[in-house]
């Protein structure tokens, strides 16, 4: 499983720091070549499930971590914050299908 955590650091106190979210991308299959993979999204005050989603066919040998992270963002959160992204989008290597 590949856990990651957005956390929140206090510049003036970092011992105030705190988990905004976590996601889990767990692998439930394919070959060597393919992977398949769940996505949860938990909120990091309440803990609980936010959004979930699948990632299928993820080419894991031309593919890197970056790449499934953004797989599975597209998976569970989509497309929806169009205003705010950046200008040079996910860079030359990214899987633009989240399965």
């Amino acid at each position: 499983m590949i856990r990651v955590t957005v956390e929140l650091v206090s510049a003036v106190q970092p011992s105030r720091s705190r988990i905004l979210g976590v996601a889990e991308i767990a692998n439930v299959g394919g070959d060597a070549r393919l992977g398949d993979y769940t996505v949860e999204l938990v909120s990091g005050a309440t803990k609980e499930l936010w959004r979930s989603g699948v990632v299928r066919g993820f080419p894991r040998l031309v593919r890197g971590p970056w790449d499934l992270l953004y797989c599975a963002l597209a998976a569970t959160v989509g497309d929806r914050n169009r205003r705010g992204r950046s200008s040079a989008g996910p860079g030359p290597g990214a899987n633009r299908t989240a399965g």
